[in-house]
């Protein structure tokens, strides 16, 4: 809060950042008002039991005293008051409001002004003082008329407390208001600012003014001066007020919570988990685009860590020249992908964020070398790896990932495609990364289904769903957003949050709107709160709104402004179409506000509560839209109930430090049961083995090698590889003398790789005493784009069938080679079926086979 005005230093930023982490490590925190509670549950996401408020008090001194006319009149001359005083006390900064409580006073009638004088009681710096003196003079008052004391001590405080004829406290911020509480203690009528804890210490709402209306503080000042009778009864609530605090009823609160504190703690110690969290913090490499990218992952991944710090000891690698999130850099290491690579040994964990981004380029190549955990917010990444592979950022990179995920049919499609965005709507991609994750976390369960429909013989239900993290913001000031915004208290404000496009339905909404009553009313406002869309789709958009003022798309926002329209707005309509596994942030966004959100049941958004949003079938007509938006304008009460509803929801499921121990435990439990976590350990350790042993470097090399090579085998095989059932191509009587296929063949293989695809053909070739993927020969023969991949050894698993296309009639010898390859005996005679198909046999044959070979189902 108002990091701009006090941390503009860097280093006492960063030492300001680190001690809210370090507060974040304490098992028990003590406030010292309930506000300042609530702030560490809203700012620093700390769960209630462990944040407990102690209040506060005053010393003893501060109380009604007696004293001679002689002393106060000497009291008076030495800080050189000559009038009645108006007070105020606690410190020259900027939230303290002393420029707004000087232009309140001057606001006051002259006649008043002439009867009164303003002290400032406290140390003022000579910067300070200059800056006061110069705004007294532009304001027009009389140089006696705005009193500053200097340094007072504590014998003379409590009698110029007594001594005032009002006590005002107008700080936009404080933690407790100690001032406030020493001013009613010595019988001051006391009237403050209605922000932060003031409230609570005062508990007199007919004493209060909002500090950012100075209209409204001079209007309470000459309310106390005008009225006697209003001015005692403060007086006197404020003495019985003060006697509510004391240093021995704060001392026992933070008694009783430090003893509540400790018998929780046992308790959790007690309490069985379902995943041991390691005692002693994992080294944990966590990949992810931070702040300034925008991108939305970067700003969840800044709302995350503080949190996932608890379980683990962080590093962040990422490729950006810099990071514009402060608590991410005085907290955490932060090193690029070269760092990374030389490092990687020394870390525990990996933990990768992928996005339909070009923000996430750099994670490709470093997920293929050191594969992790996959936090997965989009199931397609297919747009960001053709625009990145297009852009001739990373050349080849798209049909790499079309190839390992789909196969030769995707890459068919692409090489013939008109337009490259079918393929890209058609195929995710996705697969490549996931298959070789140690594990994976989605939020939502559509993300699962997702994963099932793509990745056949997949187990979609081991991945760990995991909510999308949420933090609740703090106390909003709605009339305040407005004004900033320009808007009227009475407008009723309907906004949608996010970037334009096609899949938003945005001119859906705004075809509805202006077929709606609301879009004739002065005071309704339809806000596309979001930079437009760059194509025609936005240009449209922005010709059927015209110049009208009432429906405007703001363009990109900053973050504060984002907020200033989710604070104003009496609620948004977030719509959705062709969902590619995402989990809407701008939707949790509305629903952490308090927004009552009309929304579409597509894709993710379908496993939201009834009571929390305003629902609508996915596929929807105008009718039902205009209806859902009549019922949140006409129906206010209603409408705030599924706020209410909506925002207890995220504070229930979507609370950073929830999310992130579930992430710590999906992490662990990874770790601990997954194959692939496991395979990769293996493969480390197997890594470390010398092929050849120092002592006998001339017996050992040549057995060690086949040794390990032999290991890889079993290995490979050992490990389920998910995906559809091969088909094994044999074509090594023309690949291996680097022939073109016949015409024919040619012809039949593409036909029945995109009349199959339930099945993955691949082409392979034998390479004793292997198989390998003929993969650069298959490009060249099918005029595909992009580098080949290398002719990897080929990994089969039971149920997988081998054709001999290329003539050879030892049937008997390819079983056993294959045997070799790790799959059993058995394996063989009951699910691998081998099959030979005569090179001189017309390729009807092949596809004679393939019409009786029954359809893979899931």
């Amino acid at each position: 809060m108002y990091d701009k005005q006090y941390l503009n230093d860097p280093a006492q930023r960063a030492w300001y950042y680190r001690k809210l982490a370090s507060l974040k490590r304490a098992d028990l925190l003590l406030a010292i008002s309930d506000s300042s509670r609530q702030e560490g549950m809203d700012l620093l996401q700390l769960s209630p039991e462990r944040v407990v408020s102690i209040s506060s008090a005053v010393d003893e001194h501060f109380q009604l005293r007696s004293c001679s006319d002689e002393a106060m009149q000497a009291l008076r001359a030495r800080y050189g008051i000559t009038r009645d005083m108006v007070m105020y006390t606690g410190g020259i900064d900027i939230r303290k409001n002393i420029d707004g409580l000087i232009q309140a006073y001057a606001g006051l009638p002259v006649a008043v002004r002439q009867q009164h004088q303003l002290a400032i009681v406290c140390s003022v710096q000579k910067a300070d003082r200059e800056r006061i003196a110069a705004l007294i003079t532009q304001l027009g008052l009389a140089e006696d008329e705005i009193i500053l004391t200097g340094f007072v001590p504590d014998e003379d405080l409590p009698l110029l407390y007594q001594d005032c004829k009002l006590f005002v406290f107008p700080s936009w911020h404080e933690g407790f208001g100690l001032p406030a509480l020493e001013a009613m203690c010595c019988g001051a009528p006391v009237i403050a600012a209605n922000t932060s804890s003031l409230p609570e210490v005062l508990e007199c709402p007919e004493a209060l003014f909002d500090p950012r209306d100075i209209k409204a503080i001079t209007a309470k000042i000459l309310q106390v001066l005008e009225q006697p009778e209003f001015a005692a009864r403060l007086r006197e609530h404020g003495l019985q007020q003060s006697k509510k605090f004391s240093w021995d009823a704060s001392a026992n609160k933070a008694l009783r919570a430090i003893e509540a504190s400790h018998a929780h703690l046992q308790q959790i110690a007690a309490a069985k988990v379902h995943v041991c969290l390691p005692v002693i913090k994992p080294r944990l490499a966590y990949v992810s685009p931070l702040p300034q990218v925008a991108s939305g992952i970067a700003s969840y991944s800044a709302d995350l860590l503080p949190e996932l710090a608890d379980y683990y000891d962080i590093t962040l690698i990422t490729q950006q020249s810099e990071v514009n999130a402060p608590w991410l850099t005085a907290n955490f290491a932060i090193h690029d992908s070269e760092w990374f690579t030389a490092n990687a040994a020394s870390f525990d964990r990996v933990l990768y964020h992928f996005g339909n981004s070009p923000a996430h380029a750099y994670m490709y190549p470093l997920f293929a070398s050191y594969p992790g955990t996959v936090v997965l917010h989009d199931y397609f990444l297919s747009d960001a790896l053709a625009n990145l592979e297009m852009s001739s950022l990373m050349p080849g990179l798209w049909a790499q990932h079309l190839y390992l995920s789909h196969g030769y049919a995707a890459l068919l499609e692409r090489r013939d495609a008109v337009d490259y965005k079918v393929v890209m709507a058609k195929y995710p991609c996705s697969s490549s990364i996931l298959e070789r994750a140690e594990g994976v976390i989605v939020h939502s369960a559509y993300a699962r289904e997702l994963a099932r429909t793509w990745l056949t013989g997949w187990p979609a239900c081991q991945w760990q769903q995991v909510p999308l993290l949420r933090r609740i913001p703090a106390a909003s000031d709605r009339q305040l957003a407005r004004k900033k915004l320009g808007l009227g208290e009475q407008d009723f404000v309907l906004c949608s949050f996010g970037m334009l496009g096609p899949t938003k339905l945005n001119h859906v909404l705004l075809d509805a709107w202006l077929e709606s009553a609301l879009s004739k009313d002065a005071h309704c406002h339809l806000v596309f709160v979001g930079k437009n869309d760059p194509g025609e789709y936005g240009a449209q958009l922005q010709k059927r709104i015209g110049n009208g003022e009432r429906v405007r798309i703001t363009g990109f926002t900053t973050a504060e402004e984002f907020a200033l329209y989710l604070q104003a707005a009496d609620g948004a309509v977030q719509l959705r179409t062709l969902s590619r596994g995402e989990t809407s942030a701008a939707v949790l966004e509305c629903m952490a506000y308090g927004l009552p959100v009309i929304l579409n049941r597509n894709g993710a958004m379908a496993e939201l509560p009834a009571d929390a949003v305003l629902g609508m079938p996915d596929q929807f007509t105008q009718a039902e839209l205009l209806q859902a938006i009549g019922k949140l304008h006409e129906d206010s009460k209603s409408s705030q109930l599924t706020g209410q509803a909506a925002r207890q929801f995220v504070q229930a499921h979507h609370a950073p430090a929830l999310i992130a121990r579930s992430y710590a435990e999906a992490i662990e439990e990874f770790a601990q049961t997954e194959t692939a976590a496991r395979m990769h350990r293996s493969l480390s350790a197997i890594a470390d083995i010398p092929a050849v042993s120092p002592q006998h470097p001339h017996l050992q090399a040549e057995v060690a090698i086949d040794d390990l090579r032999e290991l890889a085998r079993h290995l490979g095989n050992s490990t389920p590889r998910p995906g559809k059932r091969m088909v094994m191509l044999d074509v090594g009587a023309w690949s291996q003398s680097q022939q073109a296929l016949p015409a024919a063949w040619k012809a039949a293989l593409e036909s029945m790789i995109l009349a199959r695809q339930d099945l993955r053909f691949e082409p392979v070739f034998y390479a004793g005493p292997d198989f390998r993927y003929a993969r650069s020969w298959t490009y060249e023969q099918l005029s595909l784009s992009g580098p080949a991949p290398a002719d990897d050894f080929v990994t089969v698993r039971a149920g997988d069938l081998y054709l001999d296309l290329s003539g050879c009639k030892d049937l008997q010898m390819q079983t056993m080679q294959l045997q070799q390859l790790g799959v059993t005996c058995h394996a063989i005679a009951a699910q691998m079926q081998a099959n030979m198909v005569d090179l001189s046999a017309s390729p009807a044959l092949l596809a004679e086979f393939l019409a009786v070979l029954p359809l893979e189902t899931d």
